[in-house]
C-alpha cells in the first residue's frame, strides 16, 4: 500500500496540488531518489545491499559488468529527497569464486559523502518536490 501511495505522487511529478474534482488532495510533495552504480574498475562483480524500501530493486544475482552503469533502484519521501543513508543500511560488492562471495568492497555503516548528487535542477532545494540521482562511482583504487 506504501508503494502504491508513493507511486502515485511520483506519476503526479513530483508536484504540490490540490485536485478538490477528483475528491484527491496532497498535502505534502515527495521527493525521489534514484540510485546508480558505476562500475569504473577493470572487473565484473555483483552488489550486496540492505534497502527495505527500495523500489524496483535491481537483482542481487545481477553482474555489473566492466564500465557498466547501472540503476540499482529509486526511494521516495514526503516533503524530503531521501539520502543514501535514509536508504540502505548496508552495502557491499564481491565476487564469486568457486561459488563463494570474496567482498571485495563495503560501506558499512553508508557514508553520503560518497555518493555523488545530482539534482534534474541545480538551482533546486535540498528539499521538497525534487528528483535527485545518486552515483556511486566505483574504482580499481577502492576495491580490497
Amino acid at each position: 500500500m506504501k508503494n502504491a501511495i508513493i507511486y502515485l505522487f511520483i506519476i503526479l511529478g513530483f508536484s504540490c496540488k490540490n485536485r478538490p474534482e477528483d475528491g484527491i488532495v496532497i498535502e505534502e510533495c515527495v521527493g525521489a531518489s534514484f540510485y546508480y552504480l558505476d562500475n569504473k574498475t577493470d572487473q565484473s562483480f555483483l552488489i550486496e545491499f540492505v534497502a527495505p524500501i527500495l523500489n524496483y530493486q535491481i537483482d542481487s544475482t545481477t553482474v555489473i559488468n566492466v564500465k557498466q552503469r547501472v540503476l540499482l533502484g529509486q526511494d521516495a519521501i514526503f516533503g524530503a529527497i531521501p539520502r543514501p543513508t535514509d536508504t540502505f543500511s548496508n552495502f557491499a560488492i564481491y565476487t564469486l569464486v568457486n561459488g563463494r562471495k570474496n567482498y571485495i568492497y563495503r560501506q558499512n555503516p553508508l557514508q553520503d559523502v560518497l555518493w555523488v548528487k545530482k539534482k534534474q535542477n541545480p538551482k533546486d532545494p535540498d528539499y521538497g518536490c525534487q528528483r535527485v540521482d545518486y552515483t556511486l562511482t566505483i574504482t580499481n583504487d577502492m576495491l580490497q
